[in-house]
């Protein structure tokens, strides 16, 4: 590029093998399973750092910890220097820029390769709009080639409908306007749509008190089902995992032993704790217990700007920001705003959520069998069973509020 532009970046989530030894083909299957765990690792820990983070609000708490990993891996890709540098430690990237690209390509096609087979609906779509400029060849490339980005052109109309079309019409739009200097925008959104592997019967939900606060009830549809499941008896909480049909995803609650437990079961939450956790959930032998979660939807939406800024994405805000990977010079570029929004409906059938992020870039009663009740604030997460990566996290405070 000659001019110095903004870039808007709305981020929404076999033949060389046949010749090679059988050996040569588990040893390349073990590397790159070993790469996604660890891409999963680190998204895990970025997922605690955004709830954290958001934790401090009162209310619901919902976004796609993958979706924006993915979002900013691509805005990674486009980076140099130290701003490069503080977009891998914010995001908590295991890999440097062209090896990340590499990981989130075979992950991608894993994850929706192994979803398909269950039946399962799960779209993740990445995409360029050329608004009023354009970027270099090179990172055009690298889109195309490592996030299988649709390019075209146009302004918000194409924009918002692109992002209405992949998380089917669950989010509308994802952007209010464009900067009049705006160079592109790159696309990420993520739907999912999971039925449980054993569904809720409705003839079983009832109309029940949800404990939202010592001084607050609500009213919502419980639904119940006996059946066996893993579950794990915490320190003042339990957790339990709620299989998707196929066996590769699943909803995991983390339920405070009493109402007012949400705020000390958060203080416990971090990276090292959440992953001892789930991985002490995994290890537990199915049983038999009675099930009961609310029925809820989600509507959320948060500037992520102010989030990325305290964990330390600092020049990518300023005119010391270096997107010259993108075309240009060093602080010609530099981000304005993160937007991320997120839809989620839970009911007897299944899960149904999407997400959309965006990043502006300018210029210059006694049961028989044990029972896990879900009728209080609570934490909860949509992850792959198979690299434990969570591609949702939220916190349920109030069912009745979206």
């Amino acid at each position: 590029m000659n001019r110095a532009y903004p870039v808007s970046l709305v981020m929404l989530l076999a033949v060389l093998l046949a010749a090679l030894p059988a050996s040569a083909q588990k040893a390349s299957s073990l590397s790159e399973s070993a790469s996604c765990e660890s891409l999963a690792k680190g998204n895990n820990a970025f997922a605690v750092h955004i709830y954290g983070e958001l934790a401090g609000k009162a209310g619901n708490i919902f976004f796609s910890p993958y979706g924006i990993s993915m979002a900013l891996g691509m805005t990674y890709a486009g980076a140099r220097g130290d701003t490069a540098k503080e977009i891998r430690k914010a995001l908590d990237f295991q890999f440097d820029q062209s090896r990340l690209n590499e990981v989130f390509k075979s992950y991608d096609r894993e994850l929706t390769d192994s979803v398909d087979r269950s039946g399962q609906k799960l779209r993740i779509a990445n995409g360029l709009c050329l608004t009023r400029g354009n970027v270099s060849k090179t990172y055009k490339d690298i889109l195309s080639k490592f996030y299988d980005a649709e390019v075209f052109s146009g302004g918000l109309t194409p924009i918002n409908r692109w992002v209405k079309r992949k998380t089917d019409g669950k989010i509308a739009s994802i952007l209010k306007e464009l900067n009049p200097n705006s160079v592109c925008v790159i696309l990420n959104a993520i739907y999912f749509n999971g039925a449980w592997k054993t569904r809720f019967s409705k003839k079983r939900t009832r109309e029940a008190a949800f404990v939202v606060s010592s001084t607050k009830q609500a009213t919502v549809p419980l639904m119940y089902r006996r059946g066996n499941f893993k579950m794990l008896v915490g320190k003042d909480f339990k957790a339990v995992s709620i299989p998707y049909a196929g066996g590769d995803l699943s909803m995991v609650v983390l339920l405070p032993d009493v109402p007012s437990g949400l705020e000390g079961l958060e203080k416990q939450l971090g990276a090292a704790s959440l992953d001892n956790w789930l991985s002490r959930l995994d290890k537990q032998h199915d049983r038999k217990i009675d099930l009961y979660l609310p029925k809820f939807t989600l509507d959320t939406g948060y500037n992520l700007k102010p989030l990325c800024m305290r964990l330390g994405m600092r020049s990518a805000f300023s005119r010391n920001a270096d997107f010259s990977a993108m075309g240009g010079r060093k602080g010609d570029l530099w981000i304005s705003q993160i937007q991320h929004k997120v839809f989620l409906k839970v009911n007897e059938r299944g899960t149904e959520a999407a997400a959309a992020t965006a990043v502006e870039i300018v210029t210059k009663s006694m049961p028989s069998y044990p029972q896990f009740r879900a009728d209080h604030p609570f934490i909860f997460l949509v992850r792959d069973d198979r690299t434990g990566m969570i591609l949702f996290m939220g916190r349920m405070a109030d069912p009745t509020a979206r």
